[in-house]
């Protein structure tokens, strides 16, 4: 943690200038590349920077500002509508597919855990990202018989 010493000093600066919340921020941004804090919380802290300046201090409503930086967590768990469909197929599909090289047997709930976990999906559930791929797959199996319908017909009628 010696590396983020710094951090410290930087927060101890921006104090000494209250209300220079944007100021705080962006010391916090250009310094944080120099640390060994995880690669999502150096995003996290960039990404929140540029949310606080493009901030409007006097007339914003704060309690969206709040809500952007990720500070109220959502109640609704998504249900599966709202998913990627493609991605999360390819997702799962590729790291199944791995499991099994790798001597696993084939968990559609641990994938999903192992999902949520990467991408960082907290107020998910893996049941409902379960019911995703579930919905994929299907769809996927949908286009591969429609797909041999279509050349099971073109093949009837000599095209």
């Amino acid at each position: 943690m010696k590396k983020n010493s710094n951090l410290d000093e930087i927060a101890d600066a921006a104090r000494l200038e209250p209300g220079d919340a944007k100021k705080a921020w962006q010391l916090l941004a250009a310094h944080i590349e120099g640390t060994d804090l995880p690669a999502w919380v150096k995003a996290y802290v960039q990404k929140s920077a540029v949310t606080v300046a493009a901030f409007d201090m006097e007339h914003g409503d704060q309690a969206k500002l709040a809500h952007d930086l990720g500070f109220y967590k959502e109640v609704a768990e998504q249900d599966g509508w709202s998913y990627d469909l493609d991605h999360i197929f390819d997702w799962f599909t590729g790291r199944m597919m791995k499991d099994v090289q790798g001597g696993k047997k084939i968990s559609i709930s641990r994938t999903a855990r192992e999902y949520l976990d990467e991408n960082r999906m907290f107020n998910n559930s893996p049941d409902g990202l379960r019911k995703a791929y579930e919905k994929a797959r299907k769809r996927h199996v949908d286009r591969m018989e429609a797909g041999l319908k279509l050349e099971q017909l073109l093949a009837e009628r000599g095209v």
